[in-house]
């Protein structure tokens, strides 16, 4: 299997308004916090362990960090604003199944949206990945009723490549998982390359 680069502050922490970072113990009450909004709800990318739905007590906040500590085949990445402090979200790079076709996922504290964060986060991952992984390709999969999550992947050139029909239910309805990608020579074309090494 092809080699994947150890995760490192240096190289995926840049962003002027933001460190990237591993989640600590005492991430637990901000985490909390924000995985209980109720706008959260069905697109927290949680554990496959964790409960779908709020609320989520202390105790189950802590699992999910220790979860996240344990992962050997993927990052799962505090968000930070440099300036505050303050935790703002949660990031995920996963290569369980081949390092040369990841999945990411970025969660934004709904009080931090629509401030570009989520954008400096995703390029930080793309750029983390297709500088120090032989990562190909990067996907990330998206309820279908997740209408602001599928614009972002869209505005940052990912296209819908597939998608898995009656996924889940929602309200009563059945939905889709709507699967979207990015390969290597898009991202590069659309200016992604000048931040690789």
């Amino acid at each position: 299997m092809a080699a994947v680069s150890p995760f490192s502050t240096e190289t995926l922490s840049s962003a002027e308004a933001l460190i990237l970072r591993p989640f600590e113990p005492e991430d637990a009450p901000a985490l909390q916090a924000y995985l209980n909004h109720p706008t959260l709800t069905g697109r927290r990318y949680l554990p496959w362990s964790s409960p779908d739905y709020p609320p989520l007590a202390r105790q189950q906040v802590g699992k999910v960090i220790e979860k996240w500590s344990q992962t050997e085949e993927g990052l799962n990445l505090a968000v930070v604003q440099r300036e505050s402090g303050h935790l703002i979200g949660h990031a995920e790079c996963s290569w369980e199944w081949d390092p040369h076709s990841p999945s990411v996922s970025v969660v934004i504290d709904p009080a931090y949206q629509r401030q570009g964060f989520g954008s400096q986060v995703l390029s930080l991952l793309l750029a983390y990945l297709y500088g120090y992984t032989p990562a190909h390709n990067v996907s990330c999969w998206i309820a279908d009723w997740n209408r602001p999550a599928l614009a972002f992947a869209a505005h940052h050139g990912f296209r819908e490549c597939g998608r898995t029909r009656r996924a889940g239910i929602r309200q009563g309805a059945y939905f889709d998982v709507v699967v979207m990608d990015l390969l290597r020579p898009e991202w590069q074309q659309g200016g992604g390359g000048h931040h690789a090494p």
